[in-house]
């Protein structure tokens, strides 16, 4: 039997291995930000929703959900959010897109939410 030595055949599993991690982290350290404030303010929006009987004022909720959007740097433009009450449910609407730059290409998020709220 004979023995072949091959040289550098686990530098180049290394290599690949090394780019592929290194992509991933790369397009996490992109990419989750955007989610985690996306599903944050998905929750305040519901939270709004929900204790908006509470509150007569729909100035002020439409306020605190762009302030909010706002400190969350979400692209989030008055023409875009809307709230309607009517004499049984609270709604409120809210759409953005956020451009990821991936360096090779673009990523566009979308976010498009409805929450209904019972007034009580």
């Amino acid at each position: 039997m004979v023995q072949v030595k091959e040289r550098g055949e686990g530098r180049v599993g290394l290599l690949v291995a090394l780019a592929l991690l290194g992509a991933g982290i790369f397009l996490g350290v992109k990419i989750i930000p955007v989610r985690v404030n996306a599903y944050e303010f998905r929750d305040f929006v519901q939270e709004e929703c929900r204790f908006a009987a509470t509150r007569n004022n729909d100035s002020e909720i439409l306020k605190r959900i762009v302030d909010k959007a706002k400190s969350l740097d979400i692209p989030l433009d008055k023409k875009n959010l809307t709230l309607e009450r009517t004499t049984r449910e609270m709604i409120i609407t809210a759409k953005f897109q956020q451009t990821i730059d991936l360096k090779f290409t673009k990523y566009v998020f979308k976010f498009d939410q409805q929450e209904r709220a019972p007034l009580f």
